[in-house]
């Protein structure tokens, strides 16, 4: 379940900007799903992620990003809130005071981002390689692409997850 939750929260570090700019100079704001993800480790029976609900990404004033999603966990509904901070380096943030680090880039195909995200959890190192975009539906060529970025930075491209997408539960719901 650890892994599961971290796959979650990972997915939102994800949403970020890859240039030095305002993320509003983008478009990078509003609701994005998870479309693809890969990890250095393996999954395990209830661990692996089979479904996602939408991320919803609101830039900052300071150039900081606020990510948000629910997850259903043993039937209660639960919002998950993180801030990712943003770093000198255009397009790297930190989240939790510099645990984890999250490197987003631009595909080629409109709107569609690789997340790129590396850190500690629970004491253990963990990668992930997320594609994200502004529809559920999938992609084909920005699929194509994020495993071709994902292969050249060690990932394994047999071991993708395609998550059924949700949607979003509220935090009233039981």
């Amino acid at each position: 379940m650890k892994v599961l939750f971290l796959t979650v929260a990972l997915s939102l570090f994800s949403i970020l900007q890859a240039e030095d700019s305002t993320s509003e100079d983008f478009g990078f704001q509003g609701i994005y799903f998870v479309k693809g993800m890969m990890t250095d480790k393996d999954f395990h029976g209830e661990k692996k992620p089979k479904e996602m609900s939408p991320l919803i990404i609101t830039p900052l004033d300071n150039g900081d990003i606020e990510a948000r999603f629910t997850v259903n966990k043993h039937g209660k509904c639960k919002e998950i809130t993180m801030l990712l901070e943003k770093m000198s380096q255009p397009g790297l943030y930190t989240v939790e005071e510099g645990k984890r680090r999250v490197r987003v880039e631009k595909t080629s195909v409109d709107d569609h981002w690789v997340i790129f995200c590396e850190g500690e959890f629970h004491g253990n190192q963990i990668r992930f390689a997320k594609l994200v975009g502004p529809h559920p539906e999938e992609n084909l060529q920005a699929l194509k692409e994020y495993k071709e970025m994902a292969k050249q930075r060690g990932f394994d491209e047999t071991k993708i997850i395609i998550p059924r997408q949700t949607e979003a539960c509220t935090p009233e719901q039981a």
